[in-house]
């Protein structure tokens, strides 16, 4: 049995733990067990720098416990990666990010993509990460649909409204040919977005970070293969 975590890099959210565990139960083949796991302290949500900082040592904290309970990868359930560069430092099994396995998924889907996220403070970290990534020049736009994280399971048919009208923007205005989710709390809506833009006459692919996490993740462990310890050295032994 491989055994994968999905960890999402805040405090309890009930909901939010029973759709991504759904959409793991859903997506994930025969074989893999996904556990779906929460911090014991950090933030509520993550839309910012700040946030980012208050959650990386529940994450560190949470890497090292789903390595020594077996997991053979555990993926960090949210879009701005945080963490992720010492989480793969501390880790001797594969850690994968939202952001960076859904972006170089977009890339390879179309020339150009845009990414769909919740509000606008969290685009720098983003654009970020895309330079890191060596991606700026696939991103044909970063969107948001003006909805805070802990919002989204409010109003289920607005929220997939505001996904298709700036996704059609993007498409028409921006040049997009590839549609990515720009966070995991949008778990479960790729498939609806797709088939209403397709409906649409918007043939575009629609990538859900939560899918594609677990994809890469079985991927990596088939293959066997990690990240690179010249890339990610382990942390030299010293007080901390």
């Amino acid at each position: 049995m491989t055994k994968l975590v999905m960890l999402l890099p805040i405090l309890k959210f009930e909901e939010l733990e029973r759709r991504t565990a759904q959409e793991c139960e859903s997506i994930a083949r025969e074989g893999v067990q996904v556990q779906v796991v929460s911090l014991e302290e950090g933030p509520a949500s993550i839309e910012c720098e700040y946030d980012v900082v208050a959650a990386e040592p529940g994450i560190l904290r949470a890497v090292k416990d789903a390595e020594k309970s077996g997991a053979d990868a555990c993926m960090i359930s949210c879009f701005g990666d945080p963490g992720i560069d010492a989480a793969r430092e501390v880790a001797g099994i594969p850690i994968i990010g939202a952001a960076e396995t859904s972006m170089h998924l977009a890339s390879m889907l179309g020339q150009r993509f845009s990414i769909i996220t919740v509000l606008p403070q969290v685009k720098p970290r983003m654009w970020n990460r895309a330079r890191i990534y060596g991606l700026t020049c696939k991103i044909a736009s970063i969107r948001d649909i003006q909805m805070p994280v802990l919002e989204l399971d409010k109003n289920w048919k607005k929220i997939e409204q505001r996904l298709f009208e700036e996704s059609k923007t993007a498409i028409e205005r921006d040049g997009a040919q590839v549609i990515t989710l720009g966070c995991t709390g949008m778990v479960g809506m790729a498939a609806s977005l797709q088939r209403d833009l397709w409906e649409a006459s918007y043939r575009v692919p629609v990538i859900d970070p939560v899918h594609a996490m677990i994809k890469y993740a079985e991927g990596l462990i088939d293959m066997k293969l990690s990240y690179s310890r010249i890339t990610y050295p382990l942390p030299p032994a010293k007080k901390r």
